[in-house]
């Protein structure tokens, strides 16, 4: 009787210490977190830019833009998320980041060489980056909140 109470005592120790790890990691919620906050930081860049584009500054906010946006993509790539499906979220969010960077960068390249056609076709594809990162939006926030 003693070394079944033991054996099932070791068992639970077990299990406890085994729980108690699996606990110390960041909560979902915590993750989500985490990565929404680099996301908004992102959108309130471009928020602030559709606010005042500042025209005379002509290609150079562009740049300036894009400067601002880099940093986020490094931030949002060294998060360290676990959850496998925040990972899809962070990794669709980083290359998004990159290529808004990109493309502003080429708006601005073809801006000041005059290249009108080549600056509209990046800004359309600047168009379809912001409606590709209202979509992981919501995915995120439907994903982070449960529904």
């Amino acid at each position: 009787m003693q070394h079944v109470f033991k054996q099932s005592f070791i068992l639970s120790v077990t299990t406890a210490i085994a729980l108690l790890f699996a606990g110390c990691g960041e909560s979902k919620v915590a993750q989500c977190n985490k990565v929404i906050k680099v996301a908004n930081q992102a959108s309130t860049l471009g928020q602030e830019f559709a606010k005042n584009p500042n025209p005379a500054k002509g290609s150079k906010a562009l740049t300036e833009l894009a400067g601002k946006i880099d940093p986020l993509a490094k931030e949002m790539k060294a998060l360290e998320i676990k959850d496998e499906k925040l990972q899809g979220f962070q990794g669709r969010f980083l290359t998004l980041y990159q290529n808004i960077s990109k493309e502003l960068n080429n708006a601005a390249t073809a801006i000041d060489k005059k290249n009108i056609p080549a600056a509209k076709g990046f800004l359309v594809s600047l168009q379809k980056s912001s409606s590709e990162e209202s979509s992981i939006v919501n995915e995120i926030n439907s994903y982070c909140s449960g529904k």
